[in-house]
């Protein structure tokens, strides 16, 4: 028995944890860990393929999603972001100039470690947070003079990469170089979200074309939800913000059932419908794309306001390249100004998904047809009992509430299956309805059905 004890106190020494803290938070847990990050700096020139697919060789992008020059620095760097580094790679960057990238640093060794994500997570948060504290030493040393140190160096050379010129007058290089500093921001790679993303839409493929078509909405809108929570059905955000789509509380109830049996927002394809209604909006409102997509994160109102903002200085047609260089608000910073561009590299990543990650996806996965319960229904008990299905019944319902206290479901219910369900107890709905009624209103086409008793 003294020897286990022994075993387990030296197991927790030896990652930083001795006997007397063991029941403290994880994060103080972490904090004390005595693991060495292993982490690499390697180069941030670009991939044979980065720019590629970029210049669409295939021209299968829409040319209302096609770049503008002025966002071609945002866009690469997103691109890279998700193209080309995984979550264990952590790009240092500046912030308004997404052009001036000076390191990329690879923590594949702590991704080796065996320690859960978390954790993982945790100490390369730490271990960059030392990294970026290097910096911001090696520019105060630039600010007063020209410095040997490896740092410097790279940032000399990041500079000199980028085209930025250097102000010859030492007041004016204090300021340039104390700037630079405070705009220093770090991004964790995404490669991996994305290709996760790729995993979560298989099965719903072929019904979501169908949805973008119904709606008559270019299929590039697709991205969004990459962008929100790569397409995943169980996403919910600190603030609320729930489903692949990522419907806040408020705007969801305007286009979802949000009630004790079920969440709408949660579906795969009722969510998408409800996106699509919402898109469908937002051109109408702001009359171009690039407006339109960035309203979908800012909103309507704080857009409109910046276009109103833009026209009172003179420009005559304001669009989201403007808003970022010359629009002022509090709602109006990074995520906001980047929602467009980050957008548009995904646009151009999912469009050459299988030539940039080299895998195959499967687009040809089989319809999901929508049905609507002409009465009460105990589904949690029929849905297992499909077993001709081809999917998982439970996730293409995970809207349903399973701790839902009645043994059955409401007249109304939608239900979605790859399996044929009887005339008898449900109505199947086309997609194309989807586009004339929220998906919170879709029970009204049972409002005066009822189960047949034959």
């Amino acid at each position: 028995m003294g020897k286990l004890v022994l075993l387990f106190v030296l197991s927790f020494n030896i990652f930083g944890f001795s006997p007397e803290n063991i029941f403290q938070d994880d994060l103080s847990k972490i904090d004390n860990l005595s693991i060495k990050v292993s982490a690499t700096h390697k180069s941030a020139s670009k991939d044979p393929i980065f720019g590629k697919f970029l210049k669409d060789p295939e021209n299968r992008i829409e040319k209302d999603f096609r770049f503008p020059k002025e966002l071609r620095d945002r866009v690469q760097f997103w691109y890279m972001v998700y193209t080309q580094h995984d979550s264990s790679h952590s790009v240092l960057h500046d912030i308004k100039n997404l052009g001036i990238i000076y390191d990329v640093i690879n923590f594949q060794e702590l991704k080796k470690s065996g320690l859960n994500k978390n954790t993982r997570y945790s100490l390369q948060n730490k271990a960059m947070r030392g990294i970026v504290k290097t910096y911001k030493k090696a520019f105060k040393l630039l600010e007063k003079k020209d410095c040997d140190l490896e740092k410097c160096q790279t940032i000399l050379h990041s500079l000199k990469k980028s085209n930025v010129t250097i102000p010859k007058s030492s007041s004016k290089r204090r300021l340039f170089f104390k700037e630079l500093s405070n705009n220093l921001r770090t991004q964790t790679g995404q490669m991996d979200h994305i290709l996760q993303g790729l995993k979560n839409l298989e099965g719903y493929t072929e019904t979501i074309e169908i949805l973008f078509k119904s709606f008559q909405l270019p299929h590039e809108l697709l991205a969004i939800s990459f962008l929100e929570s790569s397409f995943n059905i169980h996403a919910k955000s600190k603030v609320g913000a729930t489903g692949p789509w990522q419907f806040m509380n408020v705007i969801g109830r305007h286009f979802f059932n949000m009630s004790k049996y079920a969440d709408q927002r949660k579906s795969a394809v009722l969510s998408t419908a409800g996106a699509l209604h919402l898109l469908a909006q937002n051109i109408k409102i702001m009359k171009s794309w690039d407006l339109a997509v960035n309203a979908y994160n800012s909103g309507t109102g704080l857009l409109r306001r910046g276009v109103r903002t833009l026209k009172a200085k003179g420009f005559k047609d304001p669009r989201v390249s403007h808003l970022i260089d010359h629009f002022k608000h509090p709602n109006w910073g990074f995520a906001a100004k980047n929602f467009y561009s980050e957008f548009l590299a995904l646009v151009y990543t999912l469009a050459y998904k299988k030539e940039i990650y080299g895998s195959h996806f499967n687009d040809k996965d089989g319809l999901i047809n929508i049905y609507v319960a002409k009465c009460k229904i105990p589904i949690l008990k029929l849905l297992p009992t499909l077993t001709s299905s081809k999917k998982n019944l439970m996730a293409l319902n995970n809207h349903l509430n399973r701790n839902y206290k009645r043994s059955n479901f409401p007249k109304g219910t939608i239900i979605l299956s790859d399996v044929e369900l009887t005339e008898k107890k449900y109505l199947k709905v086309e997609h194309q309805k989807l586009r004339r009624r929220y998906p919170k209103n879709l029970y009204k086409f049972v409002k005066n059905q009822s189960c047949s008793k034959r």
